[in-house]
């Protein structure tokens, strides 16, 4: 089921601001930026942010699809 594109932005801004909050907290553990990508909770948010990242180029492919059908739909119908 695909979700509209107000919801996929919100997701993603959600899942942007989780990686800051949690960047936080990894700077108050001293925890310097080439290592975040081995922890195991900024992996799993991470893949959360690129998931919808994802979600929202297919949803952009499908929307760039349906209107170029519907641009050859009114050619076709204004030829005639």
């Amino acid at each position: 089921m695909s979700l509209r594109r107000e919801q996929l932005e919100r997701q993603l801004q959600n899942a942007e601001a989780a990686i800051s909050d949690y960047a936080k907290v990894l700077d108050e553990q001293n925890i310097p930026a080439e290592a975040r990508k081995k922890h195991p909770k900024w992996r799993q948010i991470n893949a959360q942010k690129t998931q919808v990242k994802n979600r929202l180029k297919s949803l952009k492919k499908i929307e760039d699809r349906e209107a170029a059908i519907k641009a050859g739909s009114s050619t076709e119908t204004a030829d005639e």
